[in-house]
């Protein structure tokens, strides 16, 4: 399996966790509170970031850190890959897979929390996926164990397109 960074950690943890601190930063109710994403223009290789952590301690900061703008409030998420699509770079939006091309990634995503986020009706709403099964035990909210949380993501084609390819993104591919 090729693993990303979201591997390492309990990833819907890790998300709640990001709300928490945003409604306390705020002091806002955190049952009102969802994820805006802004995808920015940069990609992130997690073998690079594997093999750089490598060399450094653990109070050091990576030398690609420095090249993307920390945001005020939210996470940087990267390591993430689509399926049945790919990143149009110069549109800044979801494109048609290339032939031939499987599980492209995904650029990095700033994963900012906002009070009663509506998404506009426009953006396609992506599963992400743990793996690229998709299956997974269904949990007490219904939601399947492998679901990880619903991102939103710009587009000029409609949603039924994307969801009759199947399109989603993923933290790891099987291979």
């Amino acid at each position: 399996m090729k693993k990303s960074v979201l591997d390492y950690i309990v990833l819907p943890g890790f998300l709640t966790g990001t709300l928490q601190n945003h409604a306390r930063k705020y002091n806002q109710p955190i049952d009102q509170l969802s994820f805006h994403y802004n995808v920015l223009p940069h990609y992130r290789s997690q073998e690079e970031v594997s093999e750089a952590r490598a060399k450094l301690g653990p109070d050091d900061t990576l030398p690609m850190d420095e090249e993307i703008e920390s945001p005020e409030d939210g996470v940087l998420v990267h390591g993430l890959f689509i399926d049945a699509a790919r990143w149009d770079d110069d549109k800044m939006m979801l494109g048609d897979a290339l032939d031939g091309e499987m599980n492209p990634p995904c650029p990095i995503l700033h994963m900012e929390p906002r009070m009663n986020y509506t998404p506009d009706p426009s953006l396609y709403t992506s599963p992400l996926y743990k793996t690229s099964a998709r299956a997974g035990v269904l949990s007490t909210t219904g939601h399947s164990t492998n679901f990880v949380v619903a991102v939103y993501l710009p587009t000029d084609l409609s949603s039924d397109f994307w969801i009759e390819k199947g399109t989603a993104l993923l933290c790891q591919l099987n291979e």
